[in-house]
């Protein structure tokens, strides 16, 4: 099967580390400079969102006073000296975001949310045999995307995944045919026919959380996506979607 591949990113891009690579996955669309989302990646097989909410607690407490107001300060240090359940991180979390744009050094760790789908069968004007043959083909793939889950989450591999999330929703996608014959303009941008040439169709979707360190490339985080996702690949298919922006925190 083929590797999983990011959509418009440069391939020099994979020799940056995710701590290099924040900047540029910043959604410049939004007009809230302050508390601004991460885009997120279409892939061949779905899409991506890189969360980036383990960060660096000394770094932050080093940066952290130019930008939060003096009161803001205060009360952090009133809850400090009475343990507060809040973590230091959730205390200053309207202001997280222009302090890690400014200092990647705060970026600690995070985990890349890769987004999958198995669509569910066409059934429209079709025959009860061929709607028995086609429901018994999907339910045999489901039992392994369940299989899959259990055994992977079984081996207690925390390190690279932090979890599978599974649930049926309306899925938007365009095939990878339609990418090729219709150029990368009308897939990317909402505003450029990506909401014409979509489907919409019921199917499962796969959430799987595999972990990254701000130190590691983008290549590397990427072929642990792949290593990941290829016991279910032939079960998903490839297919594009578009993710919408995330707060990245």
């Amino acid at each position: 099967m083929e590797k999983i591949a990011l959509q418009n990113i440069p391939q020099a891009s994979l020799n940056r580390t995710m701590r290099d690579m924040f900047l540029d996955l910043i959604d410049i669309t939004t007009e809230d400079l302050t508390r601004n989302c991460l885009k997120s990646i279409p892939t061949n097989y779905g899409y991506v969102f890189f969360w980036y909410g383990w960060l660096n607690k000394k770094a932050l407490e080093k940066y952290y006073q130019a930008y939060v107001p003096s009161e803001k300060v205060k009360e952090i240090r009133k809850r400090k000296k009475k343990d507060s359940d809040l973590t230091f991180q959730d205390q200053i979390g309207d202001f997280l975001f222009s302090m890690v744009r400014e200092h990647p050094d705060t970026i600690g760790k995070g985990h890349v949310e890769v987004h999958l789908a198995m669509l569910t069968p066409k059934l429209k004007e079709t025959s009860v045999l061929d709607a028995s043959k086609a429901l018994r083909i999907y339910s045999e793939a489901l039992e392994k995307l369940e299989s899959f889950k259990s055994k992977f989450l079984a081996k207690k591999m925390g390190r690279i995944v932090d979890e599978i999330e599974t649930r049926f929703e309306i899925i938007d996608f365009i095939t990878v045919d339609e990418v090729a014959k219709f150029a990368d303009e009308y897939f990317w941008d909402d505003e450029c026919g990506y909401v014409e040439l979509a489907h919409r169709r019921l199917g499962c979707e796969i959430q799987i959380s595999v972990n990254f360190d701000g130190n590691d490339t983008l290549g590397e985080v990427v072929d642990r996506i792949d290593r990941v996702i290829t016991p279910i690949k032939r079960e998903t298919g490839q297919m594009f979607r578009f993710g919408k922006p995330l707060w990245p925190f």
